[in-house]
């Protein structure tokens, strides 16, 4: 476990917002991989393993060393390798930015991937020390050995691949070729803000681009659903319309939805005399949510997990833990690892929401391939949307039918008004915002 001695809070900051770093080092003084000393691997290991499932006995190769307090970059890095398809994207558009002298970040974390099974720690310590110090560049704050928050630095690692992507797309023409952003691709979403006058009626819309979704914890406990319901649920402000009106009511919803959600936990609150404090309500962790944006709706199942073990807002120690990724997702065993630092132990799904309902940081929720269309206020009907819904979730049965009760959410977002409708015969709850 990491302490350390400081205050600092746990960032609450918004995906897509910038962290301002200070001046670039040239990327030219980046030393060459090669030079790294190697190490005797097993037979089973060594640098290609990924390539080859794992079986029960190996689960211990998969893990990051600690090159000094840095688990808050090793558990962030885990539940990325969880997205497979994200990664697979990064690794497939290698011919553009390999020998782009901006995109240090990507290559040591598409290298990280490669060496993700391989059992040569020196080699992942140099990797993990190379990727540290690129995001460093535009991010002083990671330059030191000190214990930083796992959610600033996956935002900051996310937003400089999503930034790069103009400069990518530029030499991609070069070389006759395209470059679509990963980040856009897999991680990106747009919330519509809607501000209506209560005196008037007028609307005032604005769309605002997401890599994430920072939740409040629901006071005394709550579900993922709650947390999710209390964030879109309209709220009033005041705001002076051409009519005279000052009061205006704001609403947020899914414009578009991402192919992998990221929910971020807040977890800190300021005491009556100012010390940050880390919110320890437990939180009932969904494996599946299902979504509804203006354009259509989607299935989430939860493949991985960041949790922040200890008691204060500025010290702990970070974790992550995520689904086995050569099982899929229906298979019975609900096979999962956690990852602490470098050593890795098997567990499960289930024990991952049951044990860390005070813990969990940031929740990864992966898309599976089943949609249904979007319906307006005029052809919305609630028993058509629950019949599609159930036709669309028939894939998830085989392993959540064996958990009672089950819960998933349909938000339905064209409206403020909440209902709830009962199939006990199922034992679904499924949660509908009408208008």
């Amino acid at each position: 476990m990491e302490r350390s001695p400081k205050r600092r809070r746990l960032s609450t900051q918004q995906a897509g917002e910038k962290i301002k770093g200070g001046q670039k080092e040239p990327r030219g003084q980046e030393e060459p991989i090669k030079t790294v000393p190697k190490i005797d691997e097993k037979e089973a290991g060594g640098s290609n393993s990924s390539n080859n499932p794992l079986t029960k006995e190996e689960p211990k190769c998969l893990g990051f060393p600690n090159i000094g307090q840095t688990c808050y970059m090793n558990a962030s890095l885990q539940s990325l390798l969880t997205l497979e398809n994200f990664m697979d994207d990064i690794n497939k558009q290698a011919n553009v930015w390999r020998v782009h002298p901006d995109a240090a970040v990507m290559r040591y974390l598409s290298k990280l991937k490669e060496e993700h099974s391989s059992e040569d720690m020196p080699l992942k310590s140099f990797l993990l020390s190379k990727l540290k110090r690129a995001v460093s560049f535009d991010a002083p704050v990671f330059a030191d050995d000190g214990q930083q928050d796992a959610h600033e630095f996956l935002c900051t690692l996310l937003y400089q691949i999503m930034s790069l992507s103009p400069e990518l797309q530029k030499a991609a023409a070069t070389k006759g070729t395209t470059y679509s952003c990963p980040i856009k691709e897999h991680l990106s979403f747009k919330m519509e803000n809607t501000r209506t006058c209560k005196r008037c009626g007028a609307e005032s819309k604005k769309q605002e681009e997401r890599m994430n979704l920072s939740l409040d914890v629901t006071p005394g406990g709550g579900t993922v659903e709650d947390m999710l319901q209390n964030y879109l649920q309209e709220t009033e402000l005041e705001y002076r319309c051409e009519c005279g009106g000052i009061v205006s009511g704001q609403r947020l919803s899914f414009k578009t939805l991402p192919r992998a959600l990221i929910l971020h936990l807040n977890r800190v609150r300021y005491t009556p005399d100012y010390w940050l404090q880390k919110v320890t309500d437990p939180v009932d962790i969904s494996r599946d949510l299902v979504i509804c944006s203006e354009e259509d709706g989607q299935c989430y199942s939860l493949v991985s997990t960041i949790k922040h073990l200890g008691t204060q807002a500025g010290s702990g120690h970070y974790i992550s833990e995520g689904m086995d990724l050569d099982v899929p997702v229906t298979d019975p065993s609900d096979r999962w690892f956690t990852y602490d630092d470098k050593m890795v132990t098997e567990t499960s799904g289930a024990d991952v929401c049951e044990k860390g309902r005070r813990d969990a940081y940031i929740l990864v929720y992966k898309r599976q391939v089943s949609t249904w269309p979007h319906h307006t206020e005029e052809n919305c009907d609630v028993e058509k949307d629950i019949d599609d819904l159930i036709i669309n979730v028939q894939s998830l049965l085989i392993r959540v039918g064996k958990r009672t009760p089950i819960h998933l959410s349909f938000y339905h977002l064209f409206g403020s008004r909440y209902g709830q409708v009962q199939l006990p015969e199922n034992n679904f709850l499924y949660s509908i915002y009408i208008n």
